[in-house]
């Protein structure tokens, strides 16, 4: 959600305008841009990797190689070649540009006069915490992972010139942080099989360097008041009238993006499933897929989007009528659309292959107004909290997808309002006031230093 993109497959060229206009701005703001914060300002700084080293970090390293890895995307009876292009690709463009952004972290950490706090995200940037705490011994440090992190064995996917120094890098840190508790096991794990390091489970910390480095799991959230504010525009009250002129008896839903990962195919052959076994349905059930372009540059992804428009267009015609459209896929992007979509499910899926966390779960159990039901992944990390208040599903298994889907439609309406009661509840427990108190908390108490309140 946010900006929106272009869906006539203009993407490449609106994306280099956007690191165009990056690029400008960079080029401007040599001591950093200011900007607004919540409560004051702050500033921006840049690091200007070139063209070249850009494309081999992102398009060709960080996706499709460790994204498709950390999500256990690879058919790795084929997949990945590991050739000169991503060994290039890795030393020329991923190492290259971690170590611009350490470099720029380093360089205004001795400009200023306090001990540096420095928060890392994701899997673009796991080399950054060892040249960090190389350069900056007495440095906070703590990493942020959005993604799954993988068993070790699926790890050796990658050279292990590659694969150590990924685990190293994050060894910086004084705290790495992560969705899941398995992923906590999976991290600890590969660090004691893959670089034989001393691992305490029960501390959930490794020894390494000499330093004990923590491992956490903090599932990420949503903002709760503003997600409802956006909930109760007019802009989504505008799209949900919209939606009710053509609204079935029975909306199914999903929001995602054209990811591998999200399983949106896998999605559509159990909803095929669905109406094969309950022909009865046909006419009164539609399967709105609202997903959003993603990574149209990368040609996995553009390969997968191909196949995802294939795959409706062929459940139309073999199921639909002149009257009646079994999918009504929508490849756009419109944060207000997405919103009504998820205050009217009947039924959300959310049957990723894997995923860090998945946030439209969450979404969907807070703002929902029809006692919607949600089939979610027991591979999703948002499973891990809301398991009892979902119906969960092996993402792989299309005969069980479809099972849950027809028992979401056609369940008892206490037992809908007590599964979406169940999962709100959760989400407002546990929303993204929680998931920033946490970590500054863990902050405090495992490195022993007073952090600001």
């Amino acid at each position: 959600m946010g900006r929106t993109l272009p869906t006539d497959g203009s993407l490449r060229g609106y994306v280099g305008r956007t690191l165009d206009a990056e690029r400008h701005l960079a080029e401007n703001s040599p001591h950093g841009l200011t900007v607004p914060l919540a409560h004051g300002r702050g500033k921006l700084h840049y690091v200007s990797p070139s063209r070249e080293q850009y494309e081999k970090y992102y398009s060709v390293m960080a996706n499709p190689v460790l994204w498709f890895i950390q999500h256990y995307l690879w058919d790795l009876g084929t997949e990945p070649v590991i050739d000169d292009r991503i060994h290039q690709a890795w030393t020329d463009g991923y190492v290259q540009v971690n170590m611009q952004v350490a470099e720029k972290v380093i360089e205004l950490a001795h400009a200023s006069h306090e001990s540096p706090l420095v928060l890392v995200q994701d899997y673009q940037l796991y080399l950054v915490p060892r040249i960090v705490r190389e350069a900056l011994p007495n440095a906070i440090i703590q990493h942020f992972i959005h993604v799954p992190w993988p068993t070790a064995q699926y790890w050796k996917v990658l050279p292990k010139h590659m694969r150590d120094p990924i685990v190293e890098g994050l060894l910086g840190c004084n705290v790495i942080g992560f969705q899941s508790s398995g992923d906590v096991r999976n991290f600890l794990l590969t660090c004691e099989e893959n670089l034989g390091l001393q691992v305490d489970e029960h501390e959930r910390a490794v020894v390494a360097d000499g330093r004990v480095v923590y491992a956490r799991h903090y599932p990420i959230s949503v903002d709760v008041d503003a997600t409802t504010r956006l909930a109760s525009s007019r802009g989504v009250k505008r799209q949900e009238e919209d939606l009710a002129t053509w609204r079935p008896p029975f909306l199914i839903a999903r929001i995602d993006r054209t990811d591998p990962s999200k399983n949106i195919v896998r999605g559509f052959i159990a909803y095929e499933k669905l109406l094969r076994y309950h022909p009865e349905l046909k006419g009164k059930v539609q399967f709105w897929a609202f997903l959003q372009p993603s990574r149209q540059d990368v040609t996995a992804y553009a390969r997968y989007t191909r196949q995802i428009r294939q795959t409706a267009a062929r459940i139309n015609s073999e199921q639909g009528s002149d009257e009646w459209q079994p999918i009504r896929l929508e490849i756009a992007e419109s944060e207000r659309k997405a919103m009504a979509a998820l205050k009217n499910f009947d039924v959300l899926l959310v049957n990723p292959v894997y995923d860090g966390l998945n946030l439209v779960a969450k979404e969907g159990s807070l703002v929902n107004q029809k006692d919607g039901v949600i089939v979610l992944s027991e591979n999703a990390g948002a499973h891990e909290e809301l398991r009892g208040n979902v119906l969960s599903v092996n993402p792989f298994d299309v005969e069980a997808t479809a099972a849950a889907m027809y028992t979401g439609l056609t369940m008892s309406a206490e037992e809908r309002h007590r599964l979406n009661e169940g999962a709100r509840s959760v989400v407002r427990a546990n929303d993204i006031a929680r998931w920033i108190s946490n970590q500054v908390q863990d902050l405090r108490d495992l490195t022993s230093v007073r952090m600001p309140a």
